[in-house]
């Protein structure tokens, strides 16, 4: 273990507020297994070796819980299944779980076809369009109707800016140590409940318009298949369908733009991309077969991921005290896993900057550990949803590119990752779209 010193008093956390990216490649260089630093009074190791993430992860996880800045996302998500704990979060996870089955998924693939094809038909032709709004509104209407059979309209109005919102205060409560108490109705406070009050009515909406019978998640957190189980209460299927509502269209809609920012930066990728669409999708929208046969725009995605990872940082708080390793961590501790450091660090990828898709081999890092590539997390809480994303990121992706030529609006695109929840591109990406004959 390497100890990170600071003359600060708030130890390292003036400079991870300050650039959270910057200070992850700081620490990066430093090659060290585990690197322990201060944020004020709050002993962090941040966790760098895939053999102390696999111990945290599985063999010891009982040990941890999610780490205290994930509090602050509890008036969004209350005790969905990504805040809740223990026996209670396994529970939950087995009720949700039927629905993320490949047999599931591949009924899904028809709806997230059209969805595309729906947003597409809209665009007004050779014109520049705001992709990574288009992103967010798109996969929030796959979210919905896929699974609580439905559709949203004015997305972005309705859930994209209470969203942004929420996901800005929240972080700025996160990075900082004193803050206002959260029942004062005031300045940041007021603009949070905003935007969470106008998130659960867009909730509220969802489950209203829920019709009884249909194979929904709504249908299976309504009738609970564990024998001798009640209904699920009103607040906890409120909180299940906000966490799976927006983590289920937020990270999908995150990547898709990188993706793109990607492929327009690289057009001998893009065009690779091209050539296996037109060669695999028979028509205009993909099946579940052809989507999955899509094995390079697979890798491309992959790729993404390992350069922008949409989690690129979690934590988990020690609830008792525990060795690591070698290394002795106190109860109350916290670790921290960054993907974003751990896809880039140089003792497990070559050209680790590089957008490379070819690194990748049956869906990993050909060469690389395991526990060092993590966009979906590890372990028991790894992401419910993951297949179901990437399955929709080769609809979209396909669909479009089967319809549309993009193309970069300058010849270099740069655009600034904004690490908050998420890792998202700052000031969004624009990209020109022109229809094929």
């Amino acid at each position: 273990m390497t100890k990170v010193k600071s003359r600060s008093p708030l130890g390292q956390l003036p400079a991870f507020k300050k650039d959270p990216i910057a200070f992850l490649k700081v620490m990066e260089e430093k090659q060290q297994p585990v690197l322990r630093f201060r944020f004020a009074h709050r002993p962090v190791y941040l966790l760098m070796h895939p053999a102390l993430i696999e111990e945290t992860l599985i063999r010891k996880a009982d040990y941890f819980y999610k780490s205290k800045p994930f509090k602050e996302l509890e008036p969004i998500l209350g005790q969905g299944l990504l805040l809740s704990e223990g026996q209670f979060h396994k529970k939950q996870r087995s009720h949700i779980q039927p629905l993320f089955t490949p047999k599931h998924i591949q009924t899904y693939v028809e709806d997230m076809a059209h969805c595309t094809k729906g947003k597409i038909d809209d665009w007004t032709d050779n014109k520049a369009r705001p992709i990574s709004k288009d992103f967010m509104e798109l996969t929030l209407q796959v979210i919905v109707k896929t699974m609580f059979g439905t559709m949203v309209e004015n997305g972005d109005a309705l859930v994209g800016k209470p969203l942004e919102t929420a996901m800005e205060v929240a972080v700025q409560r996160i990075r900082t140590i004193w803050k206002s108490p959260k029942g004062l109705n005031i300045g940041n406070n007021r603009l949070f409940n905003k935007a969470v009050g106008d998130l659960n009515q867009m909730v509220d909406h969802i489950i209203e318009q829920h019709s009884e019978g249909n194979d929904s998640l709504l249908s299976l957190l309504k009738n609970p298949r564990a024998k001798g189980e009640g209904s699920m209460s009103i607040q906890q299927l409120r909180d299940e369908v906000m966490t799976i509502f927006l983590a289920g269209h937020e990270t999908t809609a995150v990547t898709l733009t990188w993706t793109l920012y990607l492929l327009m930066n690289h057009l001998d990728v893009y065009e690779k991309v091209v050539e296996e669409v037109e060669d695999v999708l028979s028509g205009d929208l993909p099946t579940y077969q052809e989507a999955t046969a899509l094995t390079y725009t697979k890798k491309v995605i992959l790729e993404s991921m390992r350069l922008y990872p949409p989690a690129w940082l979690f934590g988990r708080q020690a609830q008792e005290d525990v060795n690591i390793g070698s290394t002795y961590v106190k109860k109350g501790s916290t670790l921290m896993i960054s993907p974003y450091a751990m896809h880039r660090n140089r003792r497990y990828f070559d050209y680790t900057d590089d957008f490379i898709p070819d690194r990748f081999e049956n869906g990993k890092p050909v060469g690389v550990p395991e526990f060092v590539y993590l966009p979906f997390g590890a372990g028991s809480r790894i992401c419910i949803g993951q297949h179901f994303a990437i399955v929709e990121m080769l609809v979209i992706l396909s669909t479009m590119i089967k319809s549309i030529q993009f193309s970069p609006l300058s010849s270099k695109l740069s655009v600034t990752p904004d690490p908050l929840i998420t890792l998202r591109p700052k000031e969004g990406l624009w990209v020109l779209a022109k229809r094929k004959l």
